[in-house]
């Protein structure tokens, strides 16, 4: 069984950057592709290049600012409350349970760590330049990974936010 947590940030990246720009298969690459080889040709391709400056850092203020909506096609869509001093609060749309979790911010990458319905979670997500709509890495249970997409969410201007 593969550690999805050994993986490095920028093997993260290349696995994100392979589902996003080259193949868009289903389920991102498996563990033992990731050979150094295989890194370097990547992280050397200007399609590559193009695609880390279509990203950008995220920032703290941005991040409590609001709430955000995660969803996959393979899992539950969950909001993420993240508050001051690196605290976390989870919610699934479907039901009133809350869970706890802690997230950091490191160079601009969002990582968000939580266990849900007795699964953990470990995700990295990279904002967008030009959308509001990030992309993220999730890992869950060490075990598999998925590729997810996350939103924030404001408040209504008219009547009640998803996050009232």
């Amino acid at each position: 069984m593969p550690l999805y947590s050994l993986l490095s940030e920028l093997d993260r990246k290349v696995i994100l950057f392979t589902y996003e720009k080259r193949d868009k298969r289903e389920t991102p690459l498996p563990f033992g592709v990731l050979t150094e080889e295989y890194r370097s040709f990547i992280v050397t391709e200007g399609s590559y290049i193009l695609w880390e400056l279509e990203k950008r850092k995220l920032t703290e203020a941005e991040i409590v600012a609001h709430s955000w909506l995660i969803t996959s096609k393979k899992s539950a869509s969950l909001l993420l409350r993240f508050q001051e001093n690196n605290r976390l609060e989870i919610s699934c749309l479907f039901d009133n349970e809350y869970y706890r979790g802690k997230w950091q911010l490191d160079n601009g990458i969002l990582k968000v760590y939580f266990n849900y319905q007795n699964r953990d979670y470990d995700i990295n997500i990279i904002a967008n330049n030009n959308r509001l709509i990030h992309s993220a890495l999730q890992i869950t249970d060490d075990s598999s990974v998925h590729i997810v997409k996350v939103l924030p969410l404001s408040r209504a201007k008219y009547g009640k936010a998803l996050t009232d």
